[in-house]
Parts: C-alpha cells; structure tokens; sequence
C-alpha cells in the first residue's frame, strides 16, 4: 500500500518492533516489550500502542492473531481507519482484548453499516474524536455488550440522539469533554439511556444551566460522582440543583465564570454551604468541621436580607440562631492556637491564628524554619494519640484540627521520610537519627 492509503495493522507492526520489513527474519526485541517464543516467532505484549502509524486496515488477519493473541489493550489513536468493518477484522483476530481506543480515526458514520457480531470483553471503549454519530454508537454498543466506560470526547455533540426506547445497563463511566451541549435536557437522555450511570465527566462543555423539567432522582439514580468544570454554569440556583441527584457524594465544578472573582476560601464556602450531600468538592474532602464553618457564615451572610432563601432557615434549624460576628465577644482563646512549632533543634511557642487553612499557615512559618511553602511539609502532633499526622489539605482550616496546649507542630523538609513513631529516618549522612522524641 502507498503512504496516501495507509498500510495494515501487520505491517505497523513489524515496523515497530522488525529491523527487517521486507523479510521479516531478523526481529530486533526491546528488553522490556516483546519477547520471542522458541521457535523465534515475534510475541507482542499485553498492552499494545501504535499511535500514528498510518493504519488504515487490518491485514493478513491470520498473522495477526497469531502476533496478538495475547494482546488485552490495543491504543490506535491517530491512524486512518475510515471503516467500521476494518476495526472488527482487528477485534476478531484479539480473542482477550478488554480496552479499545480508536480517538482521532476519521471512520465514516454510514446508516447502512451492520454488524451480527458480539465481542463480550471489551469493557473500555474510546472514541475520542471520531465524530461517531449516535445512530451509530446504538450499533456499536449492541456490538460491545458490556462496555463500562465510555469517552466520547472532542465530537462536536449539541444533542443526544439517543433512541427514547434505547437502554444500556452495563455503562457505568462517561465521558463528554469539549463538546458543544448546551441544554441539560440533552444530559438527561444520557441518564435515562445509561440508567446504571454513576460517573459523568463534561468538562469544558456549552452547559449553561442544569435546571430543567425531568427528575433527577428517575433520570439519574445511580449518579455519584459529576464533573462540570468549565461550563458555563451562570448561578447559585443550578449549583443547588446538585442537592437533587440522589446518591451524588463527589463533584467537581471549578473554573465556573460568575464565581471566579470571589477568593478560593469563599468560593468553596458557599457551594459547600449549599450541598449537604456532597462529601468530596473539586478533588478535596469536605471535613465535618469545614461543612460547620460553611453553613455557619451561609447564615450570617443572609442576617440582613429581606428576603431570605429556603437554605437560610434549614441551617438556622441546624445552627441555631446566630449573630454577626462583629457582634460575638472572643477571648484570644478563641482566635489564636497557644502550640508548640518544632523545626530541628529549633523549638518556639506561637500564637497561630485558627481561621486560616494549612496552606496559610505554611507561608507564616517559613521565616521560623528558613524553608519555602514549596519545600516543607507539616505534621501535628496529637498528645492523645502520641503520633505525628500529616497536615495533607492546604485548604483545610486550622480550625478543624482542634489542637490543644499539649499538642505540637513538626516541620519537615519534603524530601525528609517520616514514617511513625518510634521509627528512624537515614539522614544523607548515613546516620540514623530519631524523628522526634519517646514521650
């Protein structure tokens, strides 16, 4: 075959891993790819990538499944495969393959393409970029009976066309980045086509709002985890619609445009304030004590206002009836931590203010220990436990950690290996020293 028309998956092959096309006798064998039967015979691994290697075909399909019998993943992003009957020459001849990625393939969406087959095994399917229509996803996925994650990324989608009496059970993860939806109505077909759907990821999506007459609780039952970043999300109204989903526990919606001006800590306040439900926001647990502080400043940002919103008086029934902080008496007991910091040899008493994260906190210390934020990590002490504890969550407030005048700081350098107590670190010296004293 010429360049223009492209060459067959064989011959990919053997370009990839044969010092010789033409006769393919002398096989030259990476050490840490394929290897050689006894009889010489080329045997590709498990997990096969051939990136822009210009397929365009199957093949010799024999030799093919006798190079790729063992073959479970097979990554063929790039090529020029333009017909759906190429791929499943592939596929027959890759009796354990499980993954599939054909993103960036130009292949043609023709309505008369049919295929009486079933390939059972493939649970990772990737059409990324191959403007696969959906008339022809339906036949796809009756071809791939058991696929449970889905991308269908990068395809200029504005609508689900997915028939109305379409049902897929076994999909359970979907991916829709960079296509062009606007109406959540759309999203909603995906739900009730998908009806064991609990991962939906549409970043950088036209969404602009998720309100919309269906039910969530029918159209995504199982939804729990949902990625909406960089949409086009316009109010507080559509981040209260997530209260709706009914097992929802884990989110992610950053780079929403009408709250990018607020500061990180009063962003993530007022969604957590407003989500009960939700356990995990943009990646970072929500901790008991950070909900607490949220809902609690959600109140006194309504104090004034005349007309207040139905989440004002389901927290008041929480929290009570508060009052403007300005309002509250507080001893320096309240405001600041009485704690040891240790650094080395170096050991100071410091009044560290609580309403502040980790991340705040790292950047006070730095003159204390002579370290950058970027190149210290910090542990609490707890002396009800006698164990250092790594402080992880830089947005994380000080207020959660409920640190008493007995418990202490410790500040490492990042490449120093803290394990437990009682336990050693090799210094580069060789030397093992005691990460902090036996009490």
């Amino acid at each position: 075959m010429t360049a223009s028309t492209g060459i067959s998956m064989v011959e990919a092959i053997h370009q990839k891993y044969d010092d010789d096309v033409e006769t393919c006798i002398h096989i030259h064998i990476p050490a840490s790819a394929p290897g050689k039967t006894e009889s010489g015979n080329l045997v590709i691994p498990p997990i096969l990538a051939l990136h822009d290697s210009n397929i365009s075909g199957a093949g010799d399909t024999d030799r093919l499944g006798t190079l790729c019998k063992q073959v479970q993943e097979l990554d063929l992003t790039k090529n020029c495969i333009k017909d759906w009957n190429q791929v499943i020459d592939i596929i027959e001849k890759l009796p354990k393959l499980r993954f599939l990625n054909l993103t960036s393939n130009p292949i043609e969406n023709r309505s008369s393409w049919q295929c009486d087959k079933q390939f059972p095994n493939i649970t990772n399917l990737i059409l990324n970029d191959t403007t696969v229509s959906w008339e022809c996803l339906m036949k796809l996925l009756h071809v791939f009976p058991r696929v449970e994650e889905l991308h269908l990324s990068l395809n200029g989608y504005s609508s689900v066309d997915l028939h109305g009496d379409f049902r897929y059970p076994p999909l359970s993860r979907l991916y829709l980045n960079g296509n062009k939806i606007q109406d959540w109505t759309e999203m909603c077909r995906l739900g009730q086509c998908f009806p064991h759907l609990e991962n939906l990821v549409a970043m950088e999506s036209e969404l602009t709002t998720i309100m919309s007459d269906n039910d969530l609780k029918e159209t995504f039952p199982c939804l729990k985890s949902l990625n909406l970043t960089k949409t086009k999300l316009a109010s507080w109204e559509d981040i209260e619609v997530f209260r709706e989903f009914p097992v929802l526990v884990d989110l992610r919606i950053k780079d929403l445009p009408f709250i990018q001006t607020l500061p990180e800590k009063e962003r993530r306040q007022n969604i957590v304030s407003r989500l009960p439900t939700i356990t995990k926001l943009n990646g970072s647990p929500i901790h008991e004590q950070e909900r607490e502080e949220a809902e609690r400043a959600y109140i006194r940002n309504f104090l004034d206002a005349e007309s207040k919103p139905q989440r004002f008086y389901e927290l008041e029934e929480i929290h009570g009836k508060l009052k403007h902080l300005a309002d509250i008496e507080l001893s320096p007991g309240d405001l600041y931590y009485h704690i040891k910091v240790k650094y080395g040899d170096k050991e100071e008493m410091m009044d560290i203010l609580k309403d502040q994260t980790v991340k705040d906190l790292k950047k006070l210390l730095q003159n204390f220990c002579g370290l950058s934020v970027d190149k210290m990590k910090i542990f609490e002490y707890k002396s009800d436990y006698d164990n250092l504890y790594l402080m992880r969550s830089e947005i994380r407030s000080l207020h959660s950690y409920r640190f008493t005048e007995l418990d202490e700081i410790y500040i490492y350098h990042v490449e120093t290996k803290v394990i437990s107590k009682g336990d050693y670190e090799i210094e580069e010296n060789g030397i093992a020293k005691l990460m902090y004293p036996t009490f």
